[in-house]
């Protein structure tokens, strides 16, 4: 496996990928991660000596972890963090040259330059590579008006193209980018698959909201609204910011917002004066769950800009802790498709503030409602996100594209 951020880096993809490394250990399998030595997005228990402690070379869970060192990709200039991918992407290629031969070799995007190194690395190893491509690249930075040079779009585009047709087989977590690989992409559909972003039920428990989380920072008897995430170019907060100026006479409700990203000092500036806002760091993983147990309502926002097709990994994870999600989302997009087919939260459009703070005041007079929200969600992430169901998935597309390769010789 070859990821950007990988353990004990506090985002979606590192613990994603970490449970299928062991997953499919557990199933009898050899893994090897390569990633990029850690930088941000680390929690705050393992800042202040950050690199220090954390090896180039460990074994966790008998997953064989390598790690190169990177630039940091905390940078709002594209310019910045395109050469820096593009470095990883080579230095990533040579560890894994110098590894060995895998009979596959799984890539996760972004960034999509990471698929040049399993068209690389396939070539050389005559191994099958496998792409895992959870945002649409470029399409995701031009919503987001990060890309706007047309040569440097059309680069791109030449890359996406690239990288598609390079890999034996393509998987997808939401049906929408499934539906554009095959329609728009010209993809032939037999290479793409959706795999939605798991979480283990077994594992991520139910607790009470009245926990050791709201205890430790004088959070109890609050009625408290979160979000625990990126703060990056694809997460808009200023709705929700608004939203908080809006309901400020009512001094039992509390905003919580824990994360790290590029925008974090935005978002801090525009919510200084508010007295019912919260910021936190990037929390280590079980107080993320802790966050989301103590919450009364968890938010899922992105960007009006972002068109492309996306879930958000913490719409599974709210599922799990059976809490009400509100979703601040395009209302035709998939992430929007998943909260209203699930019966798990309400669904209000990006940048608008006053349907947002209605929303919170819904959910604030219907403890009932709140309470259903929470239990239809558990019920369908336990239904449709098992980590045994999707693992057993990836171990069957992994499989079919090594014999489709070696039937290619």
């Amino acid at each position: 496996m070859i990821v950007e951020r990988f353990h004990p880096e506090a985002r979606s993809a590192a613990h994603l990928f970490g449970e299928l490394a062991t997953g499919l250990v557990a199933s009898g399998h050899q893994v090897s991660v390569l990633t990029r030595m850690p930088s941000e997005y680390v929690a705050p228990r393992r800042r202040g000596d950050r690199e220090a402690g954390i090896p180039r070379r460990e074994l966790l869970q008998r997953v064989e972890v390598i790690r190169v060192r990177g630039l940091s990709t905390l940078s709002r200039f594209g310019t910045v963090r395109a050469v820096g991918q593009a470095l990883l992407g080579i230095q990533l290629a040579g560890a894994a040259m110098r590894w060995g031969r895998a009979d596959v070799v799984l890539i996760y995007s972004p960034p999509l330059a990471l698929g040049l190194t399993g068209w690389l690395y396939q070539r050389r190893m005559e191994s099958a590579f496998v792409l895992n491509l959870h945002d649409l690249y470029p399409q995701t930075v031009v919503d987001l008006g990060l890309l706007t040079n047309r040569i440097a779009i059309s680069l791109a585009e030449a890359l996406e193209r690239f990288v598609y047709a390079s890999a034996r087989k393509i998987i997808v977590p939401a049906p929408g980018s499934q539906r554009v690989l095959i329609t728009r992409k010209r993809v032939p559909a037999h290479k793409v698959h959706y795999v939605p972003n798991w979480i283990d039920t077994e594992h991520v428990t139910l607790g009470p909201k009245e926990n050791a989380f709201r205890r430790a920072r004088g959070f109890s008897g609050r009625f408290i609204v979160s979000y625990a995430g990126v703060m990056g170019f694809a997460q808009d907060l200023t709705a929700v910011l608004d939203a908080a100026r809006r309901l400020e006479a009512k001094s039992d409700i509390l905003f919580v917002l824990a994360g790290d990203g590029v925008y974090q000092s935005r978002w801090r500036q525009l919510g200084r004066d508010l007295r019912n806002v919260c910021f936190l760091p990037m929390l280590p993983r079980e107080e993320y769950f802790e966050l989301l147990r103590a919450s009364d309502i968890c938010l899922v926002p992105l960007s009006q800009a972002l068109l492309s097709p996306a879930i958000p990994g913490k719409v599974q994870s709210i599922m799990a802790v059976a809490r009400p999600m509100i979703g601040i989302v395009n209302p035709a997009s998939d992430a929007a498709e998943v909260i209203v087919k699930s019966e798990s939260g309400l669904v209000v459009p990006p940048g608008d503030a006053a349907s947002l703070a209605e929303a919170i005041g819904r959910l604030y007079s219907d403890p009932a409602l709140c309470e259903a929200f929470g239990k239809n969600g558990r019920t369908y992430a336990a239904e449709n996100y098992s980590l045994k169901k999707c693992l057993a998935s990836y171990e069957l597309i992994l499989d079919e594209a090594v014999r489709a390769k070696r039937q290619a010789g």
